[in-house]
């Protein structure tokens, strides 16, 4: 927020010295002396009946209110346009150290009028505290004037435009590269070891998606689309494997009766259900999502995958569930044959 006044009290201080005395990072923005604008250094120093702009956080100019003189409501050419940006960061300087670190290392003029709003994390807001240390591609939302932002931007890392077009070319390179990973055959002796299209897109997705988390001014797709996506992917899925195997499942009922439907149930849940008990009370996991996106993956049911993706919010089962997907993917090709020739 911004705030202007009438300079009394702080008549003979200096810029910086004025900032110093905030509770909260606060900076003076414009200086009106004499009816002209000047230019604001640290060391200017105010005088009486100066007119001054502050913006900052509001419990810094609350703070400095009763310390400058009398607030006025507007004054002619003390307006300034204020702006957000938000920035991943990559400059070597800044990641792995905390942000108290950061800011006493950081040269004045560089900081001076930039706020950190926010601070995301794959995703999810991480708090600002003193501590706070920023890692490689964590995206901050810088707010101050646009000249500021823009010096702070170019500083900090990548400036992360919103759109709500689609970068198709770099998605369909991840679909094109998943589809020719998964056209890989490797033979040990007589058994063909195959991710197939479904492990090879999730391969290229999970290489595609690490390049984009450090690099987030390509790739770009917007939340509904993405969604849109995920949820026709999912009912697809489900209606190609309904229709490729419903008739033959009623048959094979049919013919069998209920007993090789009752084994099925069985074969799906027990290896679940001991996989839970061993995960949660001999591996002690306590994170639910990493948990749910392994046993997804176990079972390569991409549908269940969608679902714990939903309930967690963010993208953080999609590695338990990438690895035991793979896995599982493996072993069936592996076993699959052997089953078959010992039946």
């Amino acid at each position: 927020m911004g705030r202007i006044f009438r300079v009394e009290q702080a008549a003979g201080r200096s810029v910086a010295e004025l900032e110093a005395r905030a509770g909260a990072p606060v900076s003076v923005e414009r200086i009106k002396h004499a009816g002209r604008l000047v230019g604001v250094e640290p060391s200017v120093r105010l005088e009486r009946d100066d007119v001054v702009l502050l913006v900052g956080r509001r419990a810094g100019l609350v703070g400095l209110a009763g310390q400058i003189g009398t607030e006025l409501q507007s004054s002619e050419g003390m307006d300034v346009v204020t702006l957000s940006r938000d920035v991943a960061v990559t400059n070597p300087a800044y990641v792995g150290r905390g942000l108290a670190e950061i800011i006493v290392a950081t040269a004045p003029e560089m900081k001076h009028g930039v706020f950190v709003a926010s601070l995301h994390r794959a995703g999810q807001p991480v708090p600002l505290t003193p501590e706070t240390r920023i890692e490689n591609a964590d995206v901050a939302t810088l707010y101050g004037t646009e000249s500021d932002v823009k010096r702070v931007a170019a500083s900090a890392g990548t400036v992360i435009v919103p759109s709500d077009k689609t970068d198709f070319i770099f998605h369909g390179l991840g679909l094109a590269v998943g589809l020719l990973i998964g056209l890989l055959v490797v033979r040990i002796g007589e058994v063909p070891l195959t991710l197939g299209s479904g492990g090879g897109a999730l391969l290229s997705g999970l290489l595609f998606g690490w390049y984009r988390g450090r690099n987030l001014a390509v790739g770009n797709m917007p939340i509904g689309t993405s969604t849109l996506l995920r949820d026709l992917g999912l009912a697809g899925f489900v209606a190609a494997v309904g229709l490729q195997s419903g008739q033959q499942a009623v048959t094979t009922v049919l013919q069998q009766g209920l007993s090789i439907f009752l084994i099925g149930v069985v074969v799906t849940l027990l290896p679940l259900l001991i996989t839970m008990a061993v995960g949660r009370y001999i591996l002690r996991y306590d994170n639910t999502a990493i948990f749910a996106g392994a046993l997804s993956g176990s079972r390569s049911a991409n549908p269940a995958f969608g679902e714990v993706l939903d309930k967690a919010g963010n993208s953080i089962p999609t590695t338990p569930f990438a690895i035991t997907y793979a896995l599982a993917n493996v072993f069936l090709t592996l076993l699959g044959p052997l089953v078959v020739a010992l039946a």
